[in-house]
């Protein structure tokens, strides 16, 4: 089973076509490169995938389920989530608290995020400083 597929996905904008009729197989551990000039529908395509737009022709699986018409955030509970090109921190949280609010998104508890929190610094290395004021 592919890790994400889109088929035949079709996203209009009124009477702007942004994407039209893509098609696409992601294995897990393939590395995928979307690429094409400003206004060509990247960004588009990230926003179907993650359920911030809805699309208008098509199929969007994840791990085999089919994603079209999910919310957002059932998208993002499963796993696939998109990040925007400016990452802002949460000013006066802690770095852990900045990474806890992401791992709400998979987790339903507070213990439970802040496991996943740890896990993610200690990952990245600033475990150390997970009770550190987080600055711009």
């Amino acid at each position: 089973m592919s890790l994400i597929e889109l088929r035949n996905v079709t996203k209009k904008f009124g009477g702007l076509t942004a994407v039209n009729n893509l098609s696409f197989l992601l294995e897990e551990r393939q590395i995928l490169g979307l690429i094409g000039p400003n206004g060509a529908g990247k960004s588009t395509v990230f926003s179907v995938m993650t359920g911030f737009y809805p699309i208008d022709k098509g199929e969007i699986l994840f791990q085999g389920r089919n994603l079209a018409n999910l919310p957002a955030y059932e998208i993002c509970r499963l796993g696939l989530v998109r990040t925007f090109q400016q990452a802002r921190i949460l000013p006066g949280l802690s770095a852990l608290e900045n990474v806890k609010v992401g791992a709400f998104c998979r987790h339903g508890n507070e213990r439970q995020a802040r496991r996943q929190a740890e896990t993610i610094l200690d990952r990245v290395g600033l475990l150390n400083k997970k009770e550190t004021a987080a600055e711009a």
